[in-house]
């Protein structure tokens, strides 16, 4: 019997206008990976990748905005301090969790928010 195995995730999220809210993503280490557009006046879909972790970012109206992304991450206080460099401030923390992490959070222009922690030793 074949066993199913899942491979990855890529996390969809749904923005109005993708260079509205690619700024940030940049900032926080993604990088564009690739772009999709039917016609000049059809909605894109991006790929983001940073460290081999890939998101979406669509305008097409498959879902509405809001989502949340919670990455496990090494190196905290690094992407928080490129993010500043870049004029992105966390919408919150970087600050310690009762469950163990040290977490900050970014909200895209959209609302979608990428939250980041780190185990805490």
């Amino acid at each position: 019997m074949r066993v199913a195995r899942l491979h990855s995730v890529i996390p969809t999220l749904r923005v109005t206008r993708v260079e509205d809210t690619l700024p940030l993503y940049q900032a926080l280490g993604f990088e564009v990976a690739w772009q999709h557009q039917l016609a000049p006046d059809a909605p894109r879909l991006t790929a983001v990748v940073r460290d081999s972790k890939e998101l979406f970012l669509t305008e097409h109206p498959i879902a509405p905005v809001g989502a949340v992304v919670h990455f496990m991450v090494e190196g905290l206080d690094r992407i928080v301090e490129d993010a500043r460099r870049a004029g992105f401030v966390p919408t919150f923390g970087p600050e310690e969790r009762p469950w163990g992490n040290r977490e900050a959070y970014y909200a895209d222009a959209d609302g979608n928010v990428l939250r980041f922690g780190e185990r805490v030793a």
